[in-house]
């Protein structure tokens, strides 16, 4: 009889464990994204290049993972675009909860990632 009471019970509690691991696997997957994206910027030449390698490497990196991302947005940081200076990139993706597992409703998925542009990025062969 208390196994009957007890199946509901474990049964949410599994519900729950599930979701709450699809949302932190994610936002490690956008973490990663961002990594992704300021190497990528931090190996250009100049500043456009480095917004436009930014972006793909964030889009490749969340499709690979089967991350959808409504709106999406890359914002990169060049105000020291400089040999040796540091590359800053923000992801922010809004994913559909139901996506996560969940109920219903948005989620936005912010990552930070900063990379050393290439010091040697400006020496022509």
């Amino acid at each position: 009889m208390e196994l009957v009471l007890l199946v509901p019970v474990v049964l949410l509690a599994l519900v729950l464990m599930v979701i709450a691991g699809r949302q932190v696997s994610a936002a490690l997957i956008t973490q990663d994204a961002a990594a992704a994206a300021a190497r990528s910027a931090s190996l250009q030449r100049d500043v456009s290049a480095a917004r436009t390698h930014a972006r793909a490497a964030a889009v490749r990196e969340l499709a690979d993972r089967g991350v959808v991302c409504a709106p999406f947005t890359v914002a990169v940081d060049t105000a020291r675009f400089a040999s040796g200076g540091p590359t800053q990139v923000e992801v922010a993706c809004t994913v559909s909860v139901v996506d996560l597992g969940g109920f219903g409703g948005q989620r936005t998925l912010r990552a930070t990632a900063v990379s050393s542009t290439d010091p040697h990025r400006e020496q022509v062969p």
